[in-house]
C-alpha cells in the first residue's frame, strides 16, 4: 500500500487533467546508487536491506527513493537460504530445549543429532521468516534507464486502479490487447470506429465490489499497449479527494512488456508457415482488421490476400481445441457478421451441427492440421 500511495503522491490535477511526474534522466544519479546498493546485498538478508535503503532515504532525502525500491524488490527477490529445513531445525532445537534448559546446550546437542555445525544449525532456526530471508542475484540485468521506465509503469498503474472507466483507441495489435483484456477477466466492450479499435473498459471504482486483483489486471495493459502502432487513453481517475481525467498516449515514458506472441497457437503458426511456402500468388495477414459483429468484434485469424488483386481477399478463422463456451460464442458472432469470403477451419473434434454454422461461410475440417490444399481450392 505504500508503494501506491507514493505512486499516487507523484501525481497532480491541474484544470481538471491529472499530471503525473514521471521519472526521468535526472532522477538517474541517485537510481544508479540504489542499483549498487541492491547488487552489494546480494547474499545479505533482507532485514539487513531494509535498514541500509532506511539510511540512503535519510541521506538521500529523494521523494521517490521508495517507490523505486518497491519496484526492485521484485528484481532482487529474497530466499530460504539454511543447510537444513527451517522446521526440521526448529523441531529438533525445542525439542531437546525442552528436555535440558540452556539454549546453547540444547544447540549443541541438536547440531550433533542432525550432522550440521552448531552455527549452520542457528541460522537455519530463522531462515524462512521474511526478514532472515537472503536477497537473490536478479535473473535480468537491470539498469537505471530500465528502473525509471518501470517506477513510471508504476504511477500510471496506481492512477489506474483509482479509475471509475478507460478508453483506448489503438491501431495495430488490437488483437493482442483485447485478448488480454479477456483473459484476466476485465469488463470490457470493443467496437470499430473507422481506422482505431475502440476498448472500453470499466474500473474498479465502478464496480459494485471494488477489489485491488482487478486493478492490477486493468494496469497489466499498459505494457501492451507501448506495442501498438497508436494509442490513446483516458481514463478518469480520483487522488484523494480531487478527480481528474488521465491522457496517455504513445509519448508516454512506459516500459513495453515483452513482445505479445505473434500465433495463439502452433496450429496457427503452422498453417502460415506451410500457406506461404504453397503459393505466390496469394500472401497472407496475421492480423487483419477487426469485423464488428453481434455488438462486439471479431478477430480473424488472417486475411488472404491476391497479390495481384488486393480485393480479391479472404478472411479465414482457425477453431482448433477450444472451450465449448467460446466455440458458441464464436459462431454466434460469425454469424451474425454474414461475411462472405469466410474460410471457418473447425477442428474434426467439435461436432458442430449445420444449424450452429455461419451459412456465407466455408467450412474446413482438419485433424491436427489445416491442408493449406484444401484453402486453396476455395479461394482460387
Amino acid at each position: 500500500m505504500a508503494s501506491l500511495r507514493d505512486a499516487l503522491a507523484r501525481c497532480s490535477v491541474q484544470n481538471g487533467v491529472i499530471a503525473p511526474s514521471w521519472f526521468t534522466a535526472r532522477d538517474q544519479v541517485w537510481m544508479v546508487e540504489l542499483l549498487e546498493l541492491h547488487r552489494s546485498m546480494v547474499g545479505g538478508t533482507r532485514r539487513e536491506l531494509d535498514e541500509r535503503l532506511a539510511q540512503l532515504a535519510r541521506d538521500s532525502g529523494h521523494a521517490g527513493l521508495r517507490l523505486a525500491a518497491s519496484v526492485l524488490e521484485a528484481y532482487f527477490p529474497s530466499e530460504v537460504v539454511a543447510a537444513i529445513g527451517p522446521r526440521e531445525a526448529r523441531a529438533a532445537a525445542f525439542s531437546l530445549a525442552a528436555d535440558r534448559p540452556g539454549r546453547d546446550v540444547a544447540l549443541a546437542r541438536a547440531a550433533v543429532a542432525l550432522g550440521v555445525t552448531t552455527r549452520a544449525l542457528d541460522e537455519a532456526l530463522l531462515a524462512d521468516v521474511p526478514d532472515h530471508r537472503r536477497i537473490k542475484a536478479p535473473d535480468e540485468p537491470m539498469t537505471a534507464d530500465t528502473l525509471a521506465l518501470r517506477c513510471n509503469l508504476k504511477v500510471a498503474g496506481a492512477l489506474l486502479s483509482s479509475c471509475s472507466g478507460l478508453r483506448i483507441e489503438l491501431e495495430g495489435q488490437a488483437r493482442a490487447v483485447v485478448r488480454h483484456a479477456q483473459l484476466r477477466g476485465l469488463i470490457c466492450t470493443a467496437r470499430r470506429n473507422e481506422a482505431v479499435t475502440v476498448l472500453e473498459v470499466s474500473g474498479p471504482l465502478s464496480l459494485f465490489r471494488r477489489t485491488t486483483v482487478y486493478g492490477r489486471h486493468l494496469a497489466s495493459v499498459l505494457p501492451l499497449l507501448a506495442w501498438c502502432r497508436t494509442f490513446r487513453l483516458q481514463a478518469q481517475c480520483v487522488i484523494g479527494a480531487r478527480e481528474g481525467r488521465l491522457l496517455l498516449d504513445g509519448s508516454a515514458p512506459l516500459v513495453p512488456s515483452a513482445p505479445p506472441r505473434r500465433y495463439d497457437s502452433r496450429l496457427e503458426e503452422r498453417f502460415a508457415r506451410d500457406f506461404v511456402k504453397a503459393t505466390s500468388r496469394w500472401y497472407i495477414v496475421r492480423e487483419p482488421e477487426p469485423v464488428p459483429a453481434d455488438g462486439a468484434l471479431i478477430f480473424p485469424d488472417f486475411a488472404l490476400v491476391n497479390r495481384q488483386d488486393p480485393n480479391d481477399r479472404w478472411l479465414l478463422e482457425i477453431m482448433g481445441f477450444w472451450t465449448a463456451d467460446y466455440v458458441e460464442k464464436k459462431l454466434r458472432r460469425l454469424r451474425s457478421a454474414g461475411l462472405q469470403r469466410l474460410i471457418l477451419c473447425i477442428d474434426v473434434q467439435r461436432n458442430c451441427g449445420s444449424d450452429e454454422l455461419p451459412t456465407e461461410a466455408h467450412v474446413l475440417r482438419f485433424k491436427r492440421r489445416v491442408d493449406v490444399r484444401d484453402v486453396l481450392t476455395i479461394i482460387e
